[in-house]
């Protein structure tokens, strides 16, 4: 009899515990042909195509960042980020003019060393939705020179023209059409106006914001800021903002004003927000000389209406990148998902 009561008992247990185990299974482990981000990611390691197509595997990560994830792909959000400063594009180089040729080169550096463009309102407001592994690179172009968007008479993107040669880059993949305009309005030599071509200056823009690219202001006629009264400066911050909204239209908001001289006005205020006459106006990002690169976004050291660029230049570029090289620490690397950092 005892026996029997024994038995009945480890039957009755060993019942109880299967059905803890498989409730339990279910809870935790989740269900049939789903993964943990770990086994996701040994599986990703372990194919041939890891190798090579890394960037894209990481790109489109399976579930939520975790710490493992993020140190795998050597993510640090908080670096350091490039921000690359550019004017005048001819055929012969000088200290502010880039030839076509060496801003190919410049491009193709950065492809090959892992950087990825974003735009400066992308870097302001934290939104750096770029590959896992890659790092943000910022490229802005000030004074809206006609080398830097050229159309041809046949209505073509000249290739030789800094919008053509980054649409270049973007059709050979791994890059994405994002950079910064900063653009004159009213100013002496008129080509510098909206890049040159009086009849193709709203379709320029247009194209520029439909494509992927950010368009800001250098104010109306490359105004010294601080050399400027209040009022001048006041007035040249409106009405360069409503100007460029106006001929981009389709509600297109100008967040960011290239600092003409990087002279910044005695009062600082004005930028971030005031009004003249009937034009309210107000930049959330600004952009500086400075030679070194900008904190991440998501740094206590973040300005964001004094961002320093780096001139775009071959020296410039390519010492900017040997510092990150030799201290990898400093360098901002994406994880891929914007909702961590």
């Amino acid at each position: 009899m005892r026996r029997d009561k024994v038995l009945r008992f480890l039957t009755i247990a060993f019942a109880v515990g299967a059905f803890v185990g498989l409730i339990s299974g279910l809870a935790f482990g989740g269900g049939p042909g789903v993964s943990t981000p770990k086994a996701v990611a040994e599986t990703s390691a372990g194919t041939p195509e890891s190798s090579s197509e890394s960037s894209v595997v990481s790109s489109a990560p399976s579930g939520p960042m975790t710490a493992e994830r993020a140190r795998t792909i050597g993510a640090n959000e908080m670096g350091q980020v490039l921000v690359l400063m550019y004017h005048l594009f001819d055929t012969k180089e000088s200290e502010w003019t880039r030839t076509p040729d060496n801003f190919r080169s410049d491009i193709a550096l950065l492809k090959s060393e892992g950087f990825y463009p974003v735009n400066v309102r992308d870097l302001v407001s934290g939104n750096i939705d770029i590959p896992a592994g890659k790092s943000p690179v910022v490229i802005t172009f000030d004074d809206s020179s006609p080398g830097q968007y050229r159309i041809l008479e046949d209505g073509s993107l000249d290739p030789d023209c800094a919008v053509g040669i980054m649409q270049a880059a973007v059709d050979d993949g791994d890059w994405a059409s994002r950079a910064s305009f900063f653009c004159l309005i009213d100013v002496v030599p008129k080509e510098r106006e909206i890049f040159g071509q009086e009849d193709r200056k709203q379709e320029k823009l247009r194209n520029l914001v439909d494509w992927g690219y950010e368009v800001g202001s250098h104010t109306v006629t490359h105004l010294n800021l601080k050399e400027a009264s209040t009022a001048e400066a006041t007035k040249q911050l409106a009405q360069s903002q409503a100007i460029l909204e106006d001929l981009i239209g389709a509600g297109y908001e100008v967040t960011s004003i290239s600092i003409p001289f990087g002279e910044y006005p005695k009062s600082e205020s004005i930028l971030a927000s005031g009004k003249y006459q009937d034009i309210t106006y107000g930049y959330t990002a600004g952009l500086a000389l400075g030679g070194v690169p900008s904190a991440s976004p998501f740094s206590t050291e973040f300005e964001a209406l004094h961002i320093p660029r780096i001139r775009g230049s071959e020296n410039y570029v390519v010492d900017a990148i040997q510092k990150f090289k030799k201290n990898p620490a400093l360098r901002y690397i994406s994880d891929a998902d914007p909702t961590t950092v």
